[in-house]
């Protein structure tokens, strides 16, 4: 008995790195190739700008019930800005999903004010929080990346009633435990240190002299929450738990740390996605293909692609990569558990190289 293979193409969303309908003609160039294969598409994204887009997208295409509200929010110089948040399901049982970047993205302001963000605010996501909550959802999901805004949450917190100083923090956090609050991050970086917030800015060309002041000043802020909150202790080394170093804390200027104090479960936006949207039930004894537009240092280190390859590699499913560029050697690829990447040649596109790569991968068995 030949046994039919089954393949689970994913598309990389983030960013609007490839455009609508490249899920489709993936798996239509794969299923050419090899009709006898059992194909299925998916999407996922990473978190960052597009993500409420996306599940939006994919919930609308599943055939699972997605409405999608817009709203007018401050962006982080305090103008109004539409944005939108898309809501899968129903009543208490749906989830709202929120895309941070249309609030306090970095396209929103100047290049003149990325270069010392003093005055930006994150109030803006404070308001988009309050927009969803009133949809009367039963849980909230955050997708954050970069932002403009790098106050550590301090402006989204005030706008929901934390007052200026924080003073009401803790009552803030007590409106908000009937929410299930969901922050889906790009990066799973601490608000401070090293790797923190602050030293991010430093990669998209902040002046040292401007990162190690707003680091200080994110460390006067964390000073006050801790004195407000007191962090728990761990039960084995008895040290505080302190909250600005937790995974995701760092992202979206501070963003993600004003959720966590909240009480927001953290996950990557791919990690969370792909339990979310039923991928990583799929990917066991799957031939997994990954879908990205460039193949290269980024991507194999964070976001769809290394966190969709460690899950099939926990199954034992074999994933190879498609990409229009390969800029990663074999060995990193092996790393993440990629047996193979394959990049386009002259004249193709990607549904040509789904086809191509089809034939070596899922090959007809014997007659």
């Amino acid at each position: 008995m030949v046994r039919t293979p089954r393949v689970v193409v994913v598309v990389d969303r983030s960013g609007d790195r490839l455009p609508p309908g490249t899920l489709e003609a993936v798996a239509g160039g794969w299923r050419r190739a090899a009709p006898h294969a059992q194909v299925e598409a998916h999407l996922l994204h990473d978190g960052g700008a597009g993500f409420a887009a996306a599940v939006a997208e994919r919930a609308a295409s599943s055939g699972v019930p997605a409405t999608t509200h817009p709203v007018l929010v401050p962006d982080p110089a305090g103008r109004e800005v539409p944005a939108a948040i898309a809501v899968v399901g129903e009543g208490k049982e749906a989830s709202a999903y929120l895309d941070t970047a249309q609030v306090v993205g970095r396209h929103l302001v100047d290049a003149s004010r990325l270069a010392d963000p003093v005055g930006l605010t994150s109030a803006g996501v404070g308001v988009l929080l309050r927009h969803a909550r009133d949809l009367g959802v039963g849980r909230v999901v955050v997708g954050a990346g970069q932002a403009a805004a790098h106050d550590g949450g301090r402006g989204l917190l005030a706008e929901l009633g934390a007052g200026a100083d924080l003073e009401h923090l803790a009552a803030v956090r007590k409106e908000w435990t009937d929410t299930a609050l969901v922050l889906a991050t790009t990066t799973e970086a601490s608000l401070l240190g090293f790797h923190g917030a602050s030293a991010s800015l430093g990669e998209l060309g902040v002046a040292p002299a401007v990162t190690q002041r707003l680091e200080t000043e994110l460390g006067m802020l964390t000073d006050r929450v801790n004195a407000l909150l007191p962090p728990p202790r761990d039960l084995l080394t008895g040290l505080p738990r302190r909250p600005e170093r937790s995974p995701g804390s760092g992202v979206a200027g501070g963003i993600g740390y004003a959720l966590q104090l909240l009480g927001a479960r953290t996950d990557t936006g791919p990690r969370l996605l792909l339990e979310d949207l039923g991928v990583g039930a799929r990917l066991a004894g799957a031939l997994v293909v990954l879908v990205t537009e460039t193949y290269d240092y980024t991507t194999v280190h964070a976001g769809v692609v290394p966190d969709t390859a460690r899950a099939a590699s926990e199954v034992a499913a074999p994933t190879v990569v498609l990409a229009r560029e390969v800029a990663v050697g074999r060995r990193e690829g092996m790393s993440l558990g990629v047996s193979g990447s394959y990049g386009l040649r002259p004249g193709e596109d990607l549904a040509d190289l789904a086809g191509r790569v089809a034939r070596t991968w899922t090959p007809p068995g014997p007659r």
